[in-house]
């Protein structure tokens, strides 16, 4: 099963308007909103909040004033650069969160949501833009090839969960590698560039993206949210 997942980071209501409008993809999806963005309340994607947790003690403020512009009841989170502690399961279990997005298991076959032991799941996350194009950067000896076909066809051919983490913002830049992120980002947010306007060119994020898209209207497959995969697997669990 396939989860399509957007984090969106530098995205406002202007730009991911756009990105709705421009990128498609088979069936629905789940959209971690960092900040209000109203174009998105009508759609029928599942939208979640993506926190920034800056400070263990008082993190739930900003999580709970983002819940509250949400037009639905979120039943996930998934935190701004995957935070997380034993703490904040225990608390989203207390606040009706049925799961956390955050654990990356990355390019691994045959993955499943499990139970934190605190009363949460997990949804691991099998693949991450910006993981993958960072890669070679923080680990050169491993000779990592970003946006590999294989990733596609396993999450395609082999059973399991497989959880996509895109970023709005790198697939409509088309990120090839972090120096091309951190090149622009300056122009995003300080003078609202729109990222569409400065695609780069090449195989980048934006290329995987629809390779993904293509293999999967290929195969028939669809993506679903990911409370929708998670009651899918609890059913078969009691």
């Amino acid at each position: 099963m396939i989860c399509l997942t957007f984090d969106t980071d530098w995205m406002i209501d202007e730009t991911l308007a756009m990105f709705l409008e421009r990128v498609h993809w088979p069936g629905v999806a789940t959209f971690f909103l960092h900040a209000d963005l109203s174009c998105i309340h009508s759609t029928p994607h599942e939208l979640c909040p993506h926190p920034f947790i800056e400070d263990l003690r008082s993190w739930e403020k900003g999580m709970q004033s983002l819940a509250s512009s949400i037009p639905v009841r979120a039943r996930g989170v998934r935190p701004h650069s995957c935070v997380f502690s034993h703490m904040i399961g225990i608390r989203l279990h207390e606040l009706g969160y049925r799961y956390v997005s955050q654990a990356q298991h990355l390019f691994q076959a045959g993955l499943q949501p499990f139970r934190h032991p605190w009363g949460i799941w997990e949804m691991p996350i099998y693949y991450m833009d910006n993981m993958d194009f960072w890669m070679p950067k923080n680990w050169p000896n491993l000779a990592h090839r970003p946006f590999s076909g294989e990733v596609i066809d396993r999450a395609i051919n082999e059973p399991g969960l497989y959880v996509f983490d895109f970023h709005p913002l790198h697939i409509a830049l088309n990120t090839r590698c972090h120096a091309d992120y951190t090149s622009v980002k300056q122009r995003i947010v300080e003078e609202r560039a729109s990222p569409f306007d400065l695609r780069f060119p090449g195989r980048g994020v934006g290329v995987f993206f629809d390779e993904l898209c293509e293999a999967l209207e290929r195969s028939g497959v669809r993506s679903h949210s990911c409370i929708a995969a998670l009651e899918t697997f609890d059913e078969t669990e009691r």
